[in-house]
């Protein structure tokens, strides 16, 4: 089976104030981007492939040519930007996993349980959730009576009753290979003229085809990075998760904190 990895991280980051990509920004001494390569990377048969855009030549420079690189030239959302490394997946992958280049706390194991579960779905997708009372702006995951996903509703377009959901979208996929890039092309343009990756999901459901979920335990996680608190809060927990690891292998620190 032949399992490719795609990491998004074309977004302007502007939030950052920086003429720096976001992902690019230095965490714990490395590029963000870095910890999530570092996470997929192994779970790949292929070099990840990285849909970069703005400031595209600085990732080249600081990433190297170890990894694929696909230009999203127009930043049309999500969907658009996956659609981006078509020429190079499609019909040459089994599996593809979909992970975001500002994510840096998830962990190996998790996706490989993403992984793990879609290959034994008989549907298309499979997508990583969160249970979570603060939403901090992620999509409500809208599930039947029975408990089967029906579809991911953004926040800015949910409703008075799915905003009450505390089932909130992990911003990572995997989806079959022969599905997905056909499925890609049928995505509607949205009100804020975007393709929203996560239409896909509503769309396997109406063909009757299956959406697992793997919930994620620990939600630290699923921190997002879109500003300069969230990098200095991305910093200490990854900080106290070395210190603990260091700590286990027989280091003593008399302060940890």
């Amino acid at each position: 089976m032949i399992i490719d990895v795609v990491i998004l991280a074309a977004g302007m980051g502007t939030r950052m104030y920086s003429d720096l990509p976001k992902p690019l920004h230095r965490l714990m001494g490395k590029p963000i981007i870095n910890y999530i390569i570092a996470a997929a990377e192994s779970l790949a048969n292929n070099p990840p492939v990285i849909v970069i855009g703005h400031k595209k030549e600085q990732f080249k420079d600081l990433l190297g040519d170890n990894y694929r690189y696909v230009e999203q030239k127009e930043l049309l959302g999500t969907g658009h930007a996956v659609s981006q490394a078509d020429s190079l997946l499609n019909g040459n992958s089994d599996l593809v996993l979909v992970v975001s280049g500002d994510m840096p706390l998830v962990k190996t194991q998790t996706l490989r349980s993403l992984i793990d579960t879609q290959i034994s779905n008989t549907g298309p997708i499979t997508i990583l959730t969160l249970l979570e009372e603060n939403p901090r702006g992620f999509g409500r995951v809208v599930r039947d009576k029975t408990g089967q996903v029906l579809a991911i509703v953004e926040e800015a377009d949910a409703s008075s009753d799915q905003l009450l959901i505390n089932e909130l979208n992990g911003a990572m996929y995997c989806f079959r290979g022969d599905w997905l890039w056909n499925a890609l092309n049928e995505i509607k343009l949205s009100p804020k003229g975007e393709y929203y990756l996560t239409d896909l999901v509503e769309m396997a459901g109406n063909e009757g085809l299956k959406v697992e979920a793997v919930q994620v335990d620990d939600k630290e996680e699923l921190i997002g990075i879109n500003n300069r608190v969230h990098l200095a809060e991305t910093g200490r927990i990854l900080q106290k998760r070395i210190n603990r690891e260091m700590m286990l292998s027989g280091v003593t620190i008399i302060d940890p904190e």
